[in-house]
Parts: C-alpha cells; sequence; structure tokens
C-alpha cells in the first residue's frame, strides 16, 4: 500500500513539473498612463530592466492618405513633430523601403542627450492597407561626442486606415536609453513622447505642401479612392452650367 502512494507523489510530481516547464511565459500588461486629448499612451516594463516601452494610440482626419507617405520621407519634418527629437539625418537611402539614418535627441537637464543609429524599413499590410514602418538599431557607426549612444531602440510606427478620411496611428518603442536616468525622467519620457508626437502629427499631416503628391510606392485604400470619386462627381453635379452669352 505504502509503495502505490509513494508512486502517486511521484506521478503527481512529475506532472506539476511538466505543467510548469510549459506554462508560456507572461509577458507584462499594458498600463495606461495618458488618455486625454484623443491620445493615448501606454507603457509596458518590468520595474527589474532598463528596457522601456511606450505606445501612443490616436485617431487623426487625414485629407490625402498619399499625405503620409510625403511626411515621412521628409526627415526634418519628422524631426519637427516627434517630441524630443532634434535631428533625423539621412545616412544612406538604398530603396522607398529601406534606409539608415541617424537621430539625435533633446532630453531634460540633467540627463546628456542621446543618439542612435537606425534601420528604417517600410511595407503596406495587403488586406488592412495598413502603413508600417519597423525601426531598430543599426550598429556600427562611432559614438558621436556630446551623446550617449542608446545601446538598444527598436519599434515601429504604424497607420491604419479607419474610414475615408480617418485613420489611425500607432507609436510603439522598446528602448534602453543608456547610461544613468532617474526614474522619474525616465517617466516623463515614456508619457510625453507619444502622448506630444501624436498631438504634433495631427497638426501637421493635412498641411497644403504634403498634400497631391503620389509617392507611388504604397496603394490608397479603395474605399478612399470611391469617396474621393464621387466627393468630385458630387461638386460637378452642384456646380451651376454658365450661363449663355446675350
Amino acid at each position: 500500500m505504502k509503495k502505490i502512494i509513494v508512486q502517486t507523489w511521484i506521478l503527481l510530481l512529475a506532472l506539476t513539473s511538466v505543467g510548469q516547464a510549459s506554462e508560456p511565459e507572461r509577458k507584462p500588461e499594458w498600463i495606461l498612463v495618458t488618455d486625454r486629448d484623443g491620445v493615448q499612451v501606454y507603457r509596458q516594463d518590468e520595474n527589474s530592466t532598463r528596457l522601456k516601452t511606450f505606445r501612443g494610440i490616436a485617431r487623426m482626419k487625414v485629407d490625402d492618405f498619399k499625405a503620409i507617405g510625403v511626411l515621412m520621407d521628409d526627415y526634418a519634418a519628422v524631426a519637427d513633430f516627434m517630441h524630443m527629437v532634434s535631428e533625423i539625418r539621412d545616412v544612406k537611402r538604398y530603396s522607398h523601403f529601406k534606409r539608415d539614418v541617424y537621430i539625435t535627441t533633446r532630453l531634460p537637464w540633467p540627463v546628456s542627450d542621446r543618439d542612435a543609429p537606425l534601420r528604417v524599413s517600410f511595407y503596406q499590410e495587403p488586406d488592412s492597407y495598413d502603413l508600417v514602418m519597423p525601426i531598430q538599431l543599426n550598429p556600427g557607426m562611432p559614438e558621436q561626442n556630446g551623446y550617449v549612444r542608446m545601446p538598444q531602440m527598436e519599434g515601429y510606427y504604424r497607420f491604419s486606415p479607419v474610414a475615408p478620411g480617418e485613420i489611425e496611428v500607432t507609436i510603439e518603442v522598446i528602448l534602453d536609453p543608456g547610461g544613468a536616468v532617474p526614474a522619474w525622467i525616465a517617466n516623463i519620457i515614456l508619457r510625453d513622447i507619444p502622448y506630444f508626437s501624436l498631438k504634433r502629427l495631427r497638426r501637421v499631416i493635412n498641411q497644403p505642401r504634403f498634400q497631391g503628391v503620389d509617392t507611388g510606392y504604397y496603394k490608397v485604400p479603395k474605399s478612399w479612392q470611391e469617396a474621393e470619386e464621387a466627393s468630385v462627381a458630387n461638386v460637378s453635379v452642384e456646380s451651376p452650367a454658365p450661363s449663355a452669352p446675350r
């Protein structure tokens, strides 16, 4: 009888160990830190790690879907709307779908400014028409005086068409800022970068200089094309016919 009990306990312990070993590692949950002005900012990180993850989401009106590519190809314009970014310099463009850039940041005192060489990619999802720009650290560029090199940075921009004339923009970045960054400043960075960047993007994306230019390397959603054609047709119908000369 004792032998049967011992064997049963051994079997239960073995099954428990297998279950624990096969249990998938739980990822940190997204924590909402800001929800105002139509911008939601989330944080996902472990207190024990230097890696910081933030995600910002906002919907915005867009007059011309093609303006997204025109704006994102203008590095000076991107540096202007990205909060705490001081410069984005073109290093090498292989194509519209791959390019290398160098980015510098302007951080609040007493933290030193950061920099990072990045590889930027681009693709469009065929079914949803989402435009996605992944970014990742591109090591190899020598460190520059006056900046602390970020040892890790990766993420993406995602522009998702919601309806004709409206998109949802997601900015997600995982980074290790490197050097010594006080926790309170790290929290400000996590909150402010996506919040202010999305607010500024909302203001600039419909500027006239970005409208009416077809970069040709991604497609406009069919629903947007149909809405534009219907709008043009309505304008033609409503316009009064010129009066005959007397």
